[in-house]
Order: C-alpha cells, then sequence, then structure tokens
C-alpha cells in the first residue's frame, strides 16, 4: 500500500491508514492531537490501541478490509462511569495496482460537542417553537419541520405544497401579505421577516412570526427557505399593552398628566408628549438627562427638590413634591410630582418613574385664599371698632383689642 507521507502528516483531519490485519500504517497530525497518540502508534493493532469504540465501527472497518467499498456512520457510547461520546466515522477501502484490497483509510470524529450542540438547538427550538421551512422550487416540493408542522397542527406525515402554505395564513390581511411577499422574493429576490396570523388545521388563530429568504441561482429563484416561529402568546400580550397604553395616553392627554422615566444608572431621562407641554419648551430642546430637568426648575426650589429625588432614590422617604419651573417665556407653573423607584435584586435603585401635574390654577386659588384671610385678620385686629366672633352658645371665640378695651377685660378674661 503506497501512502503518501506529507498527505497524511498535513490532513487537518484526524485520519489514520490500517492495513488487512488492523495494525496502524500512518496517522496524520490532526489524529495525534485528537487522540493524544504519537508515531509510535504506528506498527501497533488498532482494536488494541483504541478498545473503547461502537461495534457498529468495528463491523464497517472489518466490511471495507473484507469487500471493496465504503462505508460511514455515526452512534453514541456510554461508558460504564455513564460518560456519554458521540462518534463519526467514514472508511474506504484501498487497493494495490493489481487491485487487491491492503488496509483501509479511516477518518474518526469525537463529535460529542457538535452533537450537544445540536440537542441543544432542538430543545432551544423547541421552547422558542421555532420550525424551519424549504420549498423546493426546481422540483416543486415543500418541507415543514415537525415545529412547524406542530404549530399548524398538522400530522406528521403531512406533506404540504406551496398553495396550501399559504391558504393557511388568516384571509385578508395576512394571506395578501404573505403572497405578496412570496411573489416579490420569486421576482426580485427580497427576502422577508414578518409576523401575521395563522388559522391551524384545527381552527385554531395563532400569531407567528414567518421568516423566508430567497436562493437565486442564474437570475432565477430556485428555492425559498426560512424559520417559522409561534409568537402568539407574546403578540397578544403586545396587543393588549398597546391597548392599555392608547387608553391610559387618551387619559394622561385629557388630564395633563405628564410621565416620565429615569435611567438613574445612564442618566437618561424619558418624557411624554405631556411633559414637553407642561414644562413649556419643545422636545429638540430638550437634552433628556437629569440635569435637563434641574434647568427647568425655579432656581429657589431646586435644592429642595433635587434633595427629595436622592432622598427617593436613597430609600429614605417617597418622591412626592412641588416645585416651580419657569417657561422660556417668563411664566411660572406649579408642578406636582410624583414617583416610585424601582431596585435590582440588591435593592440597588435602577429607575424612577413617575407623573407630573401642573397645579398652578389651584396654587394660585390656594395663595389668593390666603391673602384674602391674612387681609380679613388684619382688618379684624387693627378695627378701631370692637368686633368678636361668637359661639352659638354666646361664647367669644375671637375678640379684637378694640373690644377688649371697652369692655375693660383682657383677650385671656374674655376667651
Amino acid at each position: 500500500m503506497i501512502v503518501k507521507q506529507s498527505l497524511f502528516k498535513k490532513t487537518p483531519i484526524p485520519l489514520a491508514v490500517l492495513d488487512t490485519n488492523c495494525v496502524f500504517v500512518n496517522l496524520s497530525d490532526s489524529w495525534s492531537a485528537y487522540f493524544g497518540q504519537t508515531d509510535e502508534t504506528v506498527g501497533k493493532p488498532f482494536f488494541e490501541t483504541m478498545p473503547e469504540l461502537p461495534e457498529t465501527l468495528k463491523s464497517d472497518i472489518r466490511f471495507c478490509l473484507e469487500h471493496d467499498g465504503f462505508k460511514s456512520g455515526e452512534t453514541r457510547m456510554v461508558f460504564e462511569n455513564g460518560e456519554a461520546v458521540w462518534y463519526s466515522w467514514k472508511i474506504e477501502s484501498v487497493k494495490d495496482e493489481d487491485d487487491i484490497i491492503t488496509g483501509i483509510i479511516l477518518v474518526l470524529e469525537d463529535i460529542t460537542n457538535k452533537k450537544l450542540e445540536e440537542e441543544l438547538l432542538v430543545k432551544s427550538q423547541r421552547v422558542a417553537r421555532i420550525g424551519g421551512w424549504e420549498v423546493d422550487l426546481v422540483n416543486d416540493k415543500i418541507y415543514w419541520s415537525q415545529i412547524t408542522k406542530e404549530i399548524h397542527e398538522v400530522d406528521e406525515n403531512y406533506i404540504p405544497n406551496l398553495a396550501d402554505a399559504i391558504s393557511f395564513y388568516k384571509e385578508g390581511y395576512s394571506r395578501a401579505t404573505i403572497s405578496k411577499l412570496v411573489k416579490e422574493a420569486m421576482e426580485y429576490g427580497k427576502a422577508w421577516d414578518t409576523e401575521l396570523q395563522i388559522i391551524t388545521a384545527q381552527n385554531k388563530e395563532v400569531w407567528v412570526r414567518a421568516i423566508g429568504e430567497p436562493e437565486i441561482i442564474n437570475g432565477k429563484c430556485v428555492r425559498l427557505i426560512g424559520t417559522f416561529q409561534d409568537v402568539d402568546r407574546r403578540k397578544k400580550t403586545e396587543i393588549e399593552y398597546y391597548k392599555v397604553s392608547d387608553r391610559l395616553a387618551l387619559a394622561t392627554d385629557k388630564a395633563g398628566i405628564g410621565i416620565w422615566e429615569y435611567d438613574i444608572k445612564r442618566n437618561e431621562l424619558l418624557w411624554d408628549s405631556n411633559m414637553y407641554s407642561l414644562y413649556g419648551i419643545e422636545k429638540s430642546d430638550f437634552k433628556g438627562v437629569f440635569e435637563a430637568w434641574e434647568s427647568c426648575v425655579l432656581p429657589e426650589d431646586l435644592e429642595r427638590s433635587s434633595n427629595e429625588v436622592k432622598d427617593a432614590i436613597e430609600g429614605k422617604k417617597n418622591f412626592d413634591t412641588t416645585f416651580r419651573v419657569k417657561w422660556p417665556n417668563g411664566d411660572i407653573r406649579w408642578i406636582k410630582a410624583e414617583a416610585t423607584v424601582t431596585r435590582d435584586n440588591n435593592g440597588e435603585a435602577t429607575k424612577m418613574i413617575g407623573v407630573n401635574v401642573d397645579i398652578t390654577e389651584l396654587k394660585t386659588t390656594e395663595l389668593q385664599l390666603e391673602t384674602s384671610e391674612e387681609s380679613l385678620q388684619g382688618a379684624f385686629e387693627n378695627s378701631s371698632v370692637g368686633m368678636a366672633l361668637v359661639a352659638l352658645d354666646g361664647k367669644f371665640i375671637k375678640v379684637n383689642q378694640s373690644l377688649c378695651e371697652s369692655l375693660g377685660y383682657s383677650n385671656q378674661e374674655l376667651l
């Protein structure tokens, strides 16, 4: 058997040559590294050197030594200590010039890690409900993976065609959209990634994510391939979220409530559209950081308000305060602010989420009442006429100095 030394030494795969007695004749460097063997292995019996190998591999080796042929396979072995190993092999008979078998060439690999990755991929696809599909346009055949069939709720032996596959999509927008996307992929080579509804074989409406990509050869689409994912739960939750968000947005717009979120670690401050109205500024003028909010607060209220934010972050008290802001046109507005603080597993503050409400009219009314009360109090106290507030039982509640002087009693004596 003539074998070039350089061929086996430099080949990047685990390769060995065995003679008709299953004795090592040559090893590639990759084989030596793979199985921890050296050139001293040459001349030793294969089965004695590597006794713990699958019986199917041994059988294939014997076959290729006795018959001119090629064998390949893979199998999983579980050893006594519980360790599981996957092996993959390719074996081909080697003949001399007289057409007599002189040995075999063996490629042997430990594919355990590869198999584990494949198993993890299959498991993750099953958990994520991701299936595969392929359309062979040349031979007019469609392949659906097991998960794709499960999503469609069809029998595992179900064989689809392109028309049937499209007909599963809900009539109307979903079916029209997928038909258009498939047509554009076939005609213009466009890929797609969309979320649509299907009606399963069991008549259930299910939201799916369909991803497709065309294969173009010589300007012609010969194949479509992609993935198919069940996103029903997530999509329905998302739709419900948007419904609630829309209702909340309508409510906050009507009430003039601004919503904000402060990412403490990143110093990112997000405002909804109402917040800009409350502060009298344009969105383009807001820098989206904590300092941008501070610049809007009236200097007289800034230190107190900033400390209240700090106290809330440190967990000392809830954030519930009022402060004044100055609009670019000089107007002063009163703002009522409340917020909750979210924390990570270590109790460290990560975000503040809160609301702002313009209470300027309320504050103005309060100040007017306070002013009126102060004016009335001043008139009562300073009047030259004796005045008193009397309860229903005839007792004095309050008297001014003029009345005390007129009656000749002190304030304490009259009350």
